[in-house]
């Protein structure tokens, strides 16, 4: 086998093992994948919605503090581009 294939091997082997983690994460067997499609998506939804939700009330909460000290940090950069645009 030439470099190119054995490269393209490598990043099969790789790929599937990363979506074989991901699957494993959600709970899911490569049984349950094959015999209800519908059903797996669902609890992929249900997944992604849930980590959507834990997640996003620590962004907004955190966004409280850094959004406003961000502003604060950059006030007088954002004047200087407001003065050359006049």
């Amino acid at each position: 086998m030439n470099k190119s294939t054995m490269h393209i091997i490598w990043k099969l082997l790789i790929a599937s093992l990363l979506v074989g983690l991901a699957l494993d994460f959600f709970n899911i067997s490569p049984t349950d994948l094959i015999h209800d499609i519908p059903e797996t998506m669902g609890k992929i939804y249900e997944v992604i919605l849930a980590a959507l939700e834990w997640g996003g009330k620590y962004i907004l909460l955190g966004a409280i503090i850094v959004v406003p000290v961000w502003v604060f940090m950059n006030l007088g950069r954002l004047k200087d581009q407001f003065k050359r645009k006049d």
